[in-house]
């Protein structure tokens, strides 16, 4: 069971869930508003400073290929990124339960 947590610009949030969806994705969690300091591109802390913020996409998988193959799909979204600041971020962990009832 994997756990996959992808960040990003809310400039590029629709086009991203548009993606998952189309590859098959049909139970994630959106949180909006993140401030956030990426690796790449500028701060966006939603301040007079850095103004903007992130949104976060929560997802999880009973199997590692489904998890694997949208974390290939991320990397193709990446590399037609206009800029650093559109660059999604996405971190994948293992769970140790996943139910629902």
């Amino acid at each position: 069971m994997k756990m996959l947590y992808i960040t990003c610009n809310v400039s590029v949030r629709e086009p991203l869930i548009n993606m998952l969806e189309e590859s098959g994705v049909e139970d994630y969690q959106v949180i909006e508003e993140v401030p956030a300091k990426n690796v790449k591109g500028v701060p966006r802390l939603n301040t007079a400073v850095w103004p903007g913020h992130n949104s976060s996409i929560l997802m999880q998988f009973s199997g590692d290929e489904k998890a694997r193959y949208i974390l290939r799909k991320v990397k193709d979204f990446n590399r037609d990124a206009y800029n650093d600041n559109e660059l999604v971020t996405a971190c994948m962990w293992s769970l140790d339960e996943y139910f629902y009832e």
